[in-house]
């Protein structure tokens, strides 16, 4: 804490000296339209001196006294031009207009491709829903999480799953925020849909490096998800009717009277699937449920000029049962609460209290052996942060993050008075401060820095009683079985609440710099060290609703990585194109994996079912991208391998990570045939994710099984496929429109997964064993069209 105080210090020092003759321009900028702020907008005055927005729409630039061209652009959005004589300090608010000519434009940058060369930010991509919503839609639903997964560096789980792997790293390894909120599980129908509903998502921002100060917890990424605000200026809604699922919302003004816009305004959406009722058709699935249902709402207010506070919810649930054998229900819920203040013309202060909380329960209803597992993890964070905009182009950020943690990581109760014993295992319990520094520095018009510093502070608490384990370890390797074997447990500690069971203190060093010799072209290098503090103990390659979350404790270390990043930006033909090319080299340190053999649900001593280790990924990604003109979009290619290193894994030598994936490579596309028509289509080809199998067989008791040897030694076939879309607009008046789309158009059966099983002859009716066996592909999806009604009002 020391030093972290030491470092502000020292930042605020170095500009402690006010310049002479200087003068500050401020304000918000908004959507002229909806009165909603606008964040990452570009604000230039004169020749170089620009700003952007902060989260808010906030900014803030201060200038020596003269008289100055003011320049405002944002994506999808006129610019504004005006000149400003800055002769004391003036507060002035924008306002920017949909410009129908800039509506055709898709960029993956959060605002013009010139930023993407401009800024210090680095391995950033950001989608604006108006993007997302023109690509092709699977069973009628836009997916973030899926329009993620066509950007490079970022692979998908499985076919059909929003589960997505960021540059080698695993599902639990992405920080996935809503308004500020943890989204443990962002999966609906076991990761067929995600749980954001586009409609109400304002903005989309993915860190695969270079991640700010500001973040910290995970190793892989920060997907950083804002909603929306509200109209403040008129009641409006939409609705939205596909084939398995329908959605709605609407928002309106708060104590609006009859002034131009309210003192704050609200957005309320729902969305819910009726697949239950196309299930009860068929004979086969008429005793299945499957369904899901999400809500989400934003209230503002403005307590007056300087003052607003915000509060944003998510709430929703998955129902997903076959009768007599098996139920299980999962969702998210989270709630923020936030207040803003424009302390000064400088000065921007935020706070804000987040409760989030993941649940799941699954019942097994075999009869006479009914019960019930219920866990979840919840968490209740504080973050309170404050803005300096220092002028000259220099912006510090700091603040403190506060976390409570809370785990059950299961209990069992017996249903229908079945013989089941009632069991519950035993909570955990964690506490993370983490203070921070972030600081924007302009060197010269060529050369711009970003660098901070993250003190993470985690302690992992009782009430909980820890085993202490013959030669102190969970698991001693036998070298002469090449195993693990389970050591003895010879007492327990009871740690009584809040005592320190075990502590943990990391730095966390981040910096990015940024050389641009002219107007077109730059070259960017970053460094981060993350630390991450949960484990998601799975032998799944993506979350499910049943996986396990663990805090780091006395035998599971923190996992840690660092990361090297360069590389070239450009942009061409005015802006119409720009490409970047990026490499990356990553190692990983106390990743965790699991034991071969291990049974992970219904263990209470976690750590003897999983081993720690170390790993590395390192690749290169391309992306070009087509900015103006009736045709828009990217190609982007990933050229990238990720591995791990564990002792008793795979002879104890390095064998591929589960996401890891040599090549993949994806082509968006967008046209406008006219004001009516849009189409899209993207195609999508990926080299084969790795597999382990059976490298032979033995019978034991009568049972054939199989025998393997390593770990992901085998790859499944190649994936590829083609989604395709049409939108038909509504005329002039009208407020409806159709979205046509083909999922997989060319029915390509894609593997998800190999099994082997053994073959069966008839002889004289009775099925036998034919002696041999046979690998089996299991396809997850195939060609799948759907139409969505969209109406607004």
């Amino acid at each position: 804490m020391r030093l972290y105080l030491g470092v502000l210090l020292g930042l605020f020092t170095l500009i402690i000296h006010a310049q002479q003759n200087s003068y500050t321009l401020s304000g918000y900028v908004k959507d002229k339209a909806s009165g909603e702020n606008l964040w990452g907008v570009n604000i230039v005055l004169g020749a170089s001196k620009g700003t952007t927005t902060n989260d808010y729409g906030f900014y803030s630039i201060t200038l020596k006294e003269g008289t100055y061209k003011l320049l405002v652009t944002y994506v999808g959005f006129g610019a504004i031009e005006k000149t400003i004589v800055l002769d004391k300090d003036k507060k002035m608010d924008l306002q920017l207009d949909e410009d129908s000519s800039q509506l055709e434009e898709v960029v993956i940058t959060s605002s013009q491709a010139t930023k993407n060369i401009k800024s210090t930010e680095m391995s950033v991509v950001s989608l604006k829903t108006s993007t997302i919503k023109k690509l092709p839609t699977g069973l009628g639903e836009v997916d973030i999480l899926k329009s993620i997964q066509l950007l490079p560096g970022v692979s998908n789980v499985s076919e059909g799953s929003t589960g997505f792997n960021v540059r080698g790293g695993t599902a639990d390894q992405n920080l996935i925020l809503l308004d500020e909120a943890t989204i443990f599980n962002a999966s609906h129908l076991l990761g067929l849909f995600s749980v954001f509903n586009a409609d109400v998502i304002k903005d989309v921002k993915l860190y695969k490096g270079a991640i700010p100060a500001t973040f910290g917890g995970r190793l892989s990424s920060v997907l950083d998800i804002k909603q929306r605000e509200g109209n403040l200026k008129k009641f409006n809604g939409e609705l939205g009717i596909g084939l398995i699922s329908s959605r709605g919302l609407i928002q309106g003004p708060i104590n609006k009277g009859d002034k131009e816009e309210g003192r704050g305004s609200y957005i309320l959406a729902g969305r819910t699937s009726y697949i239950d009722l196309f299930a009860s058709l068929s004979e086969d699935l008429k005793d299945t449920k499957v369904s899901f249902y999400d809500i989400n709402m934003k209230v503002n207010y403005n307590l007056n000029k300087k003052n607003r506070l915000f509060l944003s919810g998510y709430f929703g649930r998955d129902n997903f049962e076959i009768k007599n054998v098996v139920g299980n229900n999962y969702g998210n819920t989270s709630l923020t609460l936030r207040w803003t203040s424009e302390l000064s013309e400088k000065l921007f202060f935020q706070s804000s209290a987040v409760y989030s909380k993941y649940d799941y329960k699954i019942d097994a209803l075999t009869s006479g052996a009914e019960y019930r597992w219920k866990s979840n993890i919840t968490n209740y964070n504080f973050k309170p942060r404050l803005n300096w905009f220092m002028g000259s182009g220099n912006t510090l950020k700091t603040g403190v993050d506060f976390t409570y943690y809370n785990f059950n990581p299961g209990e069992i109760e017996p249903l229908n008075s079945s013989s089941v014993t009632s069991q519950k295992f035993q909570d955990k319990f964690a506490l993370e401060f983490a203070p921070y520094v972030d600081f924007k520095n302009k060197i010269s018009d060529n050369l711009s820095l970003q660098y901070g510093l993250r003190w993470s502070n985690f302690k992992r608490v009782g009430n909980e009683k820890i085993a202490v384990y013959e030669n102190g370890s969970p698991l001693s390797y036998n070298t002469t079985l090449d195993l693990f074997d389970e050591n003895k447990v010879i007492k327990e500690i009871n740690y009584a609440s809040g005592d320190v069971i075990k502590s943990f203190n990391n730095f966390e060093p981040r910096i990015s710099a940024r050389y641009l010799w002219n107007g077109s072209n730059s070259i960017k290098v970053s460094y981060n060290k993350n630390y991450q503090y949960l484990h998601l103990i799975s032998n799944s390659a993506s979350a499910t609703p049943l996986d396990i979350w663990a805090p780091s404790g006395p035998f599971l270390k923190p996992q840690s990585s660092n990361q090297f990043a360069i590389g070239y930006f450009k942009t061409l033909k005015n802006n119409a194109y720009d490409f970047s090319i990026e490499t990356y080299y990553k190692d990983l340190n106390d990743v965790t994996d699991f034991v071969d053999g291990a049974d992970l649900l219904f263990e209470d001593n976690i750590e003897t079912q999983v081993v720690q280790g170390n790993g590395r990924a390192y690749g290169l990604e391309f992306l070009l991208n087509k900015n103006k003109g009736r045709l828009t979009g990217w190609l982007s290619y990933t050229l990238a391998k990720t591995e791990r290193k564990i002792l008793g894994i795979n002879n104890n030598a390095y064998y591929p990570s589960n996401s890891d994936q040599l090549h993949e490579l994806n082509l968006v596309g967008m046209y406008k045939l006219n004001k009516r028509w849009d189409f899209g289509a993207n195609f999508v080809f990926g080299s084969g994710k790795p597999i382990t199998y059976p490298t032979g067989k033995f019978v034991q008791n009568g049972l054939i099984v199989a025998d393997y040897d390593g770990r992901n030694g085998n790859r499944l076939p190649a994936f590829h496929k083609l989604d395709i879309s049409a939108t038909l607009n509504p005329k002039k008046g009208n407020r409806g429109k159709w979205i046509f789309s083909i999922a997989n158009l060319y029915n390509r059966k894609n593997a998800s997964t190999i099994y082997f099983r053994e073959k069966v002859e008839t002889i004289n009716d009775i099925d036998v064993s034919a002696g041999r066996t046979e690998a089996s592909k299991f396809s997850f999806l195939g060609i799948v069209p759907s139409v969505t009604y969209e109406y607004k009002f």
